[in-house]
């Protein structure tokens, strides 16, 4: 048995006046072909746009909805996206509060005019490689997960439905990244500060979650800096975090201003003298070194900076001289002249 198909040609315009429209076979939307839905559309066959379609109404899709022209969602009240299926909107225009209750797909551009994105089954927003948005604001934003897929960077269109904090995310190098935002106090989430931390956000948080472990690049749009969970703690060491499966989570942070420093005493010493390690956190992994003056390594030591904040005693068959202690933490290496009087 043939299937019939509903081709809507070229200028055609069509309105609904009904309770609900129910389509179980193909509809195909000609390409400048103009489509407004006033009402509920239910979609249990496929629907095809090439043209300009205007949903009004609900839509609820359990088959396959692919659109490679224009949709704009602009009901008179808060409109619902359900279904079983996922849709695909090539180009996408907000107009209106929408509840999504299944997915929604961006292949080319999602223009955000007024209505909030929002949802109650963790249904979201996802950006194909090569799509990109516009026009976000505090009044027409996802408060929502959002994802994107591709490399480069990408900026995040997140809220709470009252408030549009973005952020930028770069260094993607193809992977699938997902992110949403936390109108909370992240100190609920974890109240312990590292050591250079001075203070962070108790307002707000982003979670964000990638298909891989590959460290991604986060800018705040306002320039504040980043402070993110690492190790049970809110550290600040720089804005590049992991976007983990469970979910990174990451606030708006200040830095104490700690200068990495290191000192020996007594100086000069008998034999025996304290390594004094300040600026660095107690978990560092560093390597302690004494070197004599023509350069040669006297002693090599590996460890945290709690095991090697300590005192140490020099060869006894060493005689007067003078010596250089280094410490290397990281890329950083810092010296300090030490003199043997014996």
């Amino acid at each position: 048995m043939k299937k019939a198909i509903l081709t809507l040609g070229m200028a055609v315009a069509v309105s609904s006046s009904f309770a609900q429209v129910v389509n179980s076979t193909k509809i195909h939307i000609s390409e400048g072909a103009l489509v407004s839905f006033g009402s509920e559309v239910v979609n249990n066959g496929e629907i095809s746009n090439n043209g300009k379609v205007h949903l009004r109404g609900d839509l609820k899709n359990n088959a396959s909805l692919i659109s490679k022209g224009s949709v704009v969602i602009d009901g008179q009240g808060a409109q619902t996206i359900s279904g079983t299926e996922k849709v695909e909107f090539s180009k996408v225009e907000i107009n209106n509060d929408v509840n999504l209750q299944t997915p929604i797909k961006v292949n080319e551009e999602a223009v955000f005019q007024k209505g909030i994105v929002s949802s109650y089954n963790n249904s979201g927003v996802e950006f194909s490689a090569d799509a990109t948005h516009s026009g976000a604001s505090d009044y027409s934003h996802v408060a929502a997960p959002v994802s994107k897929t591709g490399n480069g960077s990408f900026d995040f269109p997140v809220g709470d439905g009252a408030s549009y904090r973005s952020f930028n995310a770069s260094n993607l190098k193809g992977n699938t990244v997902e992110a949403r935002y936390v109108a909370n106090n992240p100190l609920d989430v974890n109240n312990t500060l590292d050591y250079n931390v001075e203070e962070i956000s108790q307002t707000e948080y982003w979670v964000l979650k990638s298909s891989s472990d590959e460290a991604v690049n986060v800018n705040l749009k306002n320039g504040d800096g980043i402070a993110h969970i690492k190790n049970g703690v809110w550290v600040k060491d720089n804005n590049s975090l992991k976007g983990t499966k469970d979910g990174s989570i990451f606030t708006s942070g200040k830095s104490k201003d700690f200068v990495k420093e290191i000192g020996v005493w007594p100086n000069p010493t008998k034999g025996e003298f304290n390594l004094k390690l300040t600026g660095m956190r107690d978990t560092d992994k560093i390597m302690v070194d004494i070197t004599n003056q023509d350069g040669r390594v006297i002693m090599k030591m590996n460890g945290s900076v709690k095991e090697l904040r300590k005192a140490y005693t020099l060869p006894a068959g060493m005689v007067t001289t003078n010596l250089t202690v280094r410490v290397i933490n990281g890329t950083e290496a810092m010296t300090q002249n030490l003199i043997l009087n014996r």
